[in-house]
């Protein structure tokens, strides 16, 4: 009564695998029968109604002999769906194929093929066909010819495997051919092979008379930049200067009040970015332009070289471009613009940049490699990408180390003698699957995702949905992806606190090892930690300090924080702190900025830039 069942085959046969272990019987009818244990929950029984005699052999075990699941199976003869339940029932419960090939005794290549089948379909073989074949709705059916037209001469797995990343539909490569008769398409016409990237996958493609047109808008926001805190760009985030750099050992100083760049006297600023482990900083104007400043040593402020910068510099090779939002890296930087283009530069070891290929660093912007529908949102990790198009789809590249990116893998591999190296995403690839997680670990798919919102941590992500729903996934160390527990996850997760009517999520920010979350009545929530010496906090809690308060917007580096909350600036950190926080002593003067000239930053106060030498304290 104590075994739990892990799967249920029902056409034609019933078949029940308990958990951990594989299970072949020598008679294959069985009545299932519920029965309740004493905490009164329901276990299925097995009833067997023929031969008593059930077979549960040790990984380790000798091969046991069996009658009539394997029964020296011919190659050209096929697999009963009671045989192939039985295969995939044993792949579930953690078996080799070489120990289902020996369990079962059928050819391996068999139990591969199996396998394969049922990964690729998400269901098992075992269940019977419908009769019915499958058809494509006539936007698919547009989709379809588009990725035929344009990658002549490839195979239909191919084109197969095109249409899905394209239209995000699972068909099988008998309905692409199929489709592709009835369209006209026969045999391989001459064209151009489609470039397959490292990991095999394509770039998204849709089709110019199915994409949206839109056009973002800049925040309606006008103020004038302020700078106060570290300055010493080559220091931030280091423990020391490195020997290259040791000749600017002591160049800059801490700023202990607002500062202003007198370059930028004459300049409108509409957003300034930064992330929480950048060295570098970026800033928007009302009329769309990207500056950028600081830390360069991989070309991450696209000037298209890698000199430093003591002051803000536009990016020439963006002149032309309306951006709406940018984001910062570690040493990576992606912008957008107006018509939902998205543009990187920087570091490029770890395919963060999404331009199909992994290299050492781009200096001048390039566009990433995805032709789907137009961009909304990007943010940015310490080694990888999130971008969001305006159907609400979320696509990532980069690094996956920590499940990162949401494909339920961290892409390590065993490269030569022992060393382990990441599959890197080199394109933008879709986030297909999202799901919530019971206490007990039992795993349920979460459908209609539609997302929002996006925030990247260091190694961490959060999403908003249309529904105010929060899923976090990625390193799950110090709790800063509010599951109760510091496990990985390789998938994105709902975070259950804000899944109710009423508690819904507004907005969404990540530190580098914490995450905020700003609920429907403006009050703010915190887990992770700003300071490893101090207890984690592992689930959501409100912050007590703020309460009454409502927030507006918030930013946050490695440790400090900042919140503008109704018409006050509030900020807070663990020392030592380098003037970020503005001690009180410029709480008046940093109010009457305020109201002077109403700033509304998203920047990383952990990083902040150096004066110009034609600035001045203010006050």
């Amino acid at each position: 009564m104590g075994c739990s069942f892990l799967y249920i085959f029902q056409v034609p046969f019933y078949f029940v695998v308990p958990t951990g272990q594989a299970c072949h019987v020598s008679a294959h009818i069985y009545i299932l029968t519920k029965k309740t244990d004493d905490k009164g929950g329901g276990i299925i029984a097995i009833k067997q109604t023929i031969n008593q005699k059930i077979y549960r052999p040790d990984i380790h075990s000798k091969r046991i002999p069996v009658t009539n699941i394997g029964s020296r199976m011919v190659r050209t003869k096929e697999l009963s769906d009671f045989q192939r339940g039985t295969v995939i029932g044993c792949h579930l419960s953690n078996k080799s194929v070489r120990q289902i090939s020996a369990l079962l005794e059928l050819p391996r290549s068999t139990v591969s093929a199996v396998i394969v089948k049922w990964k690729r379909l998400g269901a098992t073989t075992a269940q019977p066909r419908s009769g019915r074949p499958h058809k494509l709705t006539e936007l698919d059916r547009r989709v379809l010819k588009h990725v035929a037209r344009t990658n002549r001469p490839s195979s239909v797995a191919t084109l197969t495997t095109e249409f899905q990343t394209a239209s995000g539909s699972k068909v099988s490569t008998r309905t692409v051919r199929r489709e592709l008769r009835e369209m006209g398409f026969h045999g391989r016409a001459a064209a151009h092979k489609p470039k397959i990237t490292k990991s095999g996958l394509q770039a998204v493609t849709v089709a110019d008379d199915i994409k949206e047109k839109v056009k973002l808008d800049l925040p309606k926001v006008k103020g004038q930049l302020l700078i106060f805190g570290a300055t010493n760009w080559d220091l931030i985030g280091r423990k020391e200067v490195p020997k290259a750099q040791a000749a600017f050992r002591n160049l800059g100083q801490n700023l202990w009040g607002p500062h202003r760049y007198g370059s930028l006297s004459d300049v409108q600023v509409s957003s300034v970015v930064s992330g929480p482990c950048a060295a570098h900083s970026l800033l928007i104007t009302t009329e769309g332009k990207l500056w950028s400043w600081g830390r360069n040593e991989k070309g991450q402020l696209g000037h298209g070289d890698t000199k430093r910068l003591e002051a803000p510099k536009l990016i020439e090779a963006l002149a032309d471009e309306v951006v709406v939002a940018a984001a910062c890296g570690r040493n990576h930087t992606l912008a957008l613009t107006e018509g939902g283009t998205a543009y990187s530069f920087g570091e490029n070891k770890l395919g963060q940049l999404g331009q199909g290929n992994q290299t050492d660093a781009v200096l001048s912007p390039a566009p990433i490699q995805y032709n789907g529908q137009p961009l909304v949102k990007v943010a940015c990790g310490a080694e990888f990408s999130m971008v969001v198009d305006c159907k609400g789809n979320l696509y990532s590249f980069g690094c996956p180390e920590y499940g990162q990116l949401g494909h339920n893998s961290d892409g390590k591999f065993i490269a030569r003698a022992q060393r382990i190296e990441f599959d890197c995403e080199t394109i933008a690839r879709r986030v297909a699957i999202f799901m919530e997680k019971s206490k007990d670990g039992q795993v349920t798919p979460v459908p209609n995702v539609v997302v929002r919102d996006v925030a990247c941590g260091g190694n961490h992500t959060l999403i908003l949905d249309s529904q105010k729903r929060v899923f976090s996934w990625g390193f799950g160390g110090y709790g800063r992806l509010g599951h109760t527990e510091q496990k990985d996850e390789m998938v994105p997760r709902l975070v259950k606190l804000f899944d109710f009517p009423g508690r819904g999520a507004s907005q969404i920010y990540t530190g580098y090892q914490c995450s905020f979350t700003v609920n429907e009545m403006g009050g703010l929530f915190f887990w992770g930690v700003t300071n490893t010496s101090r207890e984690s906090t592992m689930y959501p809690k409100a912050v007590q300090d703020l309460c009454g308060w409502k927030v507006r917007s918030l930013a946050c580096g490695k440790s400090s924080i900042v919140i503008a909350a109704d018409d006050s600036t509030i900020s807070w950190g663990p020392s030592p702190t380098f003037g970020e926080l503005l001690p009180p002593s410029f709480s008046r003067i940093w109010q009457y900025v305020q109201s002077a000239t109403q700033p509304q930053t998203t920047c990383n106060h952990a990083s902040p830039g150096p004066p110009h030498p034609a600035s001045s304290p203010m006050g």
